[in-house]
């Protein structure tokens, strides 16, 4: 039986069918809620999003571990109208997405990086990498990825200007490399420069995306 939230989220309606942007923000907007609808019943949660929805509802299946680290899995779904939640009960089954994801709101948020300063990668998907350090600093710039399902959390040493041009970064669960191929394609503070994302998950197979490498205020 679905559980609903006695709160509907505050968000705002995309106009669905009108563009694969709109598609894309509430496919993060579906992601966002039900990873809060569960909350902390299930650790290591993961959410993995119907990219069709149905004609009233956005579709998503969240999995993870609970307190007796028993693998399982939850359906949820969102109302596209009113924006209330229902999950329902625990399965036992746990449903992953492979490869690389785009960071959500949340995903930065619960992060919390810690920098002065920033880089990202980007594709059309959204951001897949997101660092932050200090300028002229020792401090190891942070670093935050989605693969998998999972968050990664990464290192690189020399902080912020260290990882301008490209680097390296490991960290509990993986290593990423970011690889500069180009130019840059625009001019301000904060160019994107053409480069490559390489992830190599301990438990899992090396993915790579093209994209655009960002680092500025």
């Amino acid at each position: 039986m679905l559980k609903p939230l006695a709160a509907a989220l505050p968000l705002a309606s995309p106009a669905f069918g009108s563009s694969e942007d709109a598609w894309s923000a509430f496919a993060a907007e579906v992601e966002d809620a039900c990873m809060g609808a569960v909350g902390g019943s299930i650790s290591g949660a993961s959410a993995v999003v119907d990219p069709f929805a149905s004609e009233r509802f956005g579709l998503a299946i969240v999995s993870g571990r609970t307190a007796n680290d028993r693998a399982v899995s939850v359906i949820c779904v969102l109302d596209k109208e009113t924006r209330a939640v229902q999950i329902g009960g625990e399965l036992d089954i746990a449903v992953t997405r492979t490869g690389l994801q785009p960071l959500t709101a949340s995903d930065i948020e619960s992060a919390a990086l810690d920098g002065e300063l920033f880089c990202s990668f980007e594709t059309e998907s959204g951001t897949l990498l997101l660092a932050a350090g200090y300028v002229a600093s020792n401090q190891p710039a942070q670093a935050v990825i989605k693969a998998s399902g999972r968050m990664l959390s990464l290192s690189a040493p020399g902080g912020f200007d260290a990882i301008i041009a490209g680097t390296a970064l490991t960290g509990v669960g993986g290593s990423a490399m970011i690889e500069v191929t180009g130019p840059a394609a625009e001019g301000g503070e904060s160019p994107a420069r053409p480069a490559t994302l390489t992830v190599l998950p301990d438990e899992g197979i090396e993915t790579a995306a093209d994209g655009f490498w960002r680092c500025g205020p």
